[in-house]
């Protein structure tokens, strides 16, 4: 898992923690008008689990975690030691592999063998770019390594021991996701849920993260 700092300065006290999803990068949040007297880190490229240590972040008095698609897994995994201020799920859930909860296997190994022979973000619709994140500072995943995440995600959110969940506040859940189904989510997140009217990428869309800090 790849750890990146958008922005840091020593003397801010509260940090925006994103924890991205599958083949994503901080391209996907750098546009974003973050607040002064923040830090941002993005944790990305999940082709490994790497637990964040609170004695790393012992230094803030308020840690704002976002979870974006199979990063609120990850961050399941990867966040447990963190004193969460907020703990903010987006278009995800705990059980990304699970037909009542998240995506259908089939999906996952459907998704696998196109990236594998066809290259890019299966993910994605590329007929509609208005969805995504424009081009930023950081290098794209190759088609490999974007295999080699989600096969690592998908074979690890299966077999790994669960973990106690995560405070989570809120939930946002896009109407029109059209990889983790809305109905899905809705059942897992119950009162939490929260719609919005976007796709599966959601960060044209600021005040899920700008209102919640």
């Amino acid at each position: 898992m790849k750890q990146t700092w958008l922005y840091q300065n020593p003397e801010n006290k509260s940090l925006i923690l994103f924890m991205l999803g599958w083949g994503a990068t901080p391209n996907a949040v750098q546009h974003l008008p973050f607040p002064a007297g923040y830090d941002v880190l993005c944790c990305y490229d999940h082709r490994s689990l790497t637990p964040l240590k609170a004695a790393d972040f012992a230094r803030y008095e308020r840690i704002c975690l976002f979870a974006w698609s199979f990063g609120v897994w990850v961050a399941e995994q990867s966040c447990q030691e963190l004193p969460l201020y907020r703990a903010i799920a987006i278009n995800g859930t705990p059980y990304p592999a699970s037909a009542q909860y998240g995506l259908r296997l089939k999906v996952l190994q459907r998704t696998i063998r196109s990236v594998a022979t066809l290259g890019g973000n299966a993910f994605k619709d590329e007929s509609t770019p208005e969805k995504y994140a424009p081009a930023g500072d950081f290098e794209e995943p190759t088609a490999q390594q974007q295999v080699e995440e989600l096969d690592f995600l998908a074979e690890a959110c299966q077999t790994l021991p669960e973990q106690p969940h995560l405070p989570w506040h809120r939930a946002y859940i896009a109407t029109r996701d059209e990889i983790f189904p809305p109905d899905r989510m809705r059942a897992y997140w119950g009162e939490r849920g929260q719609d919005f009217e976007s796709y599966h990428f959601p960060f044209y869309t600021p005040e899920i993260v700008l209102g919640e800090l």
